[in-house]
């Protein structure tokens, strides 16, 4: 099976992102409102206040207030443009996270700039963490913005400690540290929760698309993935001993045809579900229809004559019963083991021809008609 990689990992996670962006954009449009109302504000404060005397602080105040105020309404704009889908789901989670950036530098450069005066500056960062709370951005990436800006408020509280934990914000500033602090733990564990449950769950399922759901085995996507691996090996010459054992389940069509196909699938699922007892160390593929193959390594591959033996008193010729119907379970099996300067289609084309020949054996041994 193919291990996901950084950067396709990182892709799923935003389309996990987007897909709790369309069910939370109802909540974003009100608090991006909100935010934007609390910019216009802010930029009307700084701009009439009767202090300002156009100082570098004042302008970078009311610059500052300017940006946020027109990036969140520019985020409105992307949720009413998501909803009428004229932008995709992907694209919005992605410009999301870019706002939450934004936003946590903003809290954070006007946080080390009220230090300086003693007013109560964690109100900011209390607003982003509740943004990003709610607007679901991609948890590591959450974490690591909360910890730089943490650090850098908590640095320049202590280096202002006394006039910030004094004077008449005191209280308040011990109370927006807590509640910050606490918004902070609770945005992080939804996160987590949220986000990494559901990504593990799409994980899972990426998995499962490399098992055959009738049998439980690697089915043929696993199994194209595995000679690409193989060929790879015998090209850079690291390829370690195996085996190629083809396998066909017989009278199946005798079987579909005498008393149905659920019976025949039977015999199907039967032969997926024996095999693993047989072959511990090999990988095993449900290649399509009454077609197995074994590729046979390890321990499998040391004790391969045993292996062969077991084989043939299992799944030659049996009778099983289904659903009150004693059923023909045979199967035939044709091997070959690697040999230096073959290619895996080597390997496959004598065991291919091998299964028909012991085929056509058991069938004439056991009287079994048809396929």
């Amino acid at each position: 099976m193919k291990k996901i990689s950084y950067f396709a990992r990182r892709s799923e996670n935003i389309k996990i992102i987007g897909a709790h962006t369309e069910k939370y954009r109802p909540l974003m449009f009100v608090l991006a409102s909100l935010l934007t109302a609390l910019g216009l504000f802010f930029v009307i404060y700084w701009n009439f206040d009767e202090n300002s005397a156009g100082e570098v602080l004042d302008l970078l105040y009311l610059y500052g207030d300017i940006a946020f105020t027109v990036i969140s309404a520019s985020l409105i704009l992307f949720l009413f443009l998501n909803k009428k889908k004229k932008i995709s789901t992907h694209l919005l989670a992605r410009l999301i996270n870019l706002y939450v950036l934004f936003v946590f530098v903003y809290g954070t450069t006007m946080c080390v700039f009220d230090l300086g005066c003693g007013a109560s500056p964690l109100v900011y960062l209390l607003i982003l963490a509740a943004v990003a709370g709610l607007f679901v951005v991609e948890p590591v990436f959450f974490t690591i913005l909360v910890f730089i800006s943490y650090n850098i408020i908590m640095t320049f509280v202590f280096i202002n400690h006394y006039l910030y934990f004094e004077g008449m914000f005191r209280y308040e500033n011990l109370i927006n540290l807590l509640l910050f602090t606490l918004v902070t733990i609770v945005s992080v564990f939804r996160h987590y929760e949220v986000t990494i449950r559901e990504f593990r769950a799409l994980k899972r399922l990426e998995e499962m698309s490399y098992i055959d759901e009738l049998t439980g085995l690697l089915n043929e996507r696993s199994y194209v993935d595995e000679v690409e691996r193989i060929n790879k090996l015998i090209k850079e010459e690291k390829i370690q001993e195996f085996a190629v054992i083809l396998m066909d389940v017989n009278n199946l069509k005798n079987t579909n045809d005498k008393y149905g196909h659920r019976f025949g699938c039977h015999l199907v699922v039967n032969c997926g579900h024996e095999l693993p007892n047989l072959f511990k160390t090999s990988k095993l593929f449900h290649i399509g229809g009454d077609e197995f193959m074994a590729i046979v390594y390890g321990d499998d591959y040391k004790e391969f004559d045993q292996r062969l033996d077991e084989f043939g008193k299992n799944f030659t010729y049996k009778i099983i019963n289904y659903d009150g119907v004693d059923l023909i379970f045979s199967v035939a099996r044709g091997y070959s083991k690697y040999e230096k300067g073959d290619l895996f289609k080597d390997v496959l084309q004598r065991a291919d021809s091998a299964m028909y020949v012991n085929k056509k054996e058991v069938k004439e041994k056991y009287h079994i008609g048809g396929r």
